[in-house]
């Protein structure tokens, strides 16, 4: 199984357009995927339910997106020049164990020019630390405001990169 994790909390974020592009192109490959939007965590979780592992919602997304997982796609959004807080939340929700040994695709997004590489690197070491496997290139996608039309990805050289970067990573 394959897991997309979409790395925005926020409701109706641009995000979740590349990580269901992502699902979309699996899917036609006939890819068993789970797709995990982190806008799914409930905004009233406190701490000590998240780091009391084995409790409510929490419980659910481990054994649904985590533990059945080998493999992982990451779509990180850029939030302040790393990725989101959420992201980390839902990372520390998990037992390490359940991770270790995973591989996992890096695709940052964000309005700059960059694409959240300085994000990726970052999450890269938190999943080095893990013991995940990241595909050594990462996908950066730049400037998404000027190829997102009515809430759909309309360049289709970015369409092509993510599907390139997801052969990638299904012989990875």
């Amino acid at each position: 199984m394959l897991t997309i994790v979409s790395a925005s909390n926020r409701k109706e974020n641009q995000t979740s357009l590349f990580a269901k592009a992502c699902e979309a192109y699996l899917m036609s490959k006939n890819v068993p995927v789970s797709y995990l939007g982190l806008d799914e965590i409930p905004l009233e979780a406190s701490f000590q339910e998240i780091y009391n592992y084995g409790s409510s919602s929490f419980t659910s997304i481990s054994e649904n997106h985590v533990e059945n997982s080998e493999k992982f796609i990451f779509v990180i959004p850029e939030y302040n020049g790393s990725y989101p807080g959420v992201l980390k939340v839902f990372i520390d929700s998990v037992l390490p164990k359940f991770f270790n040994g995973k591989k996992a695709c890096l695709i940052g997004v964000a309005s700059g020019h960059a694409g959240n590489i300085r994000g990726l690197d970052h999450f890269c070491d938190v999943m080095n630390y893990l013991d995940v496997n990241v595909l050594p290139k990462k996908l950066s996608i730049p400037r998404i405001d000027s190829i997102i039309e009515n809430r759909k990805i309309v360049d289709e050289k970015t369409l092509e990169n993510i599907h390139n970067q997801i052969d990638k990573f299904l012989v990875f």
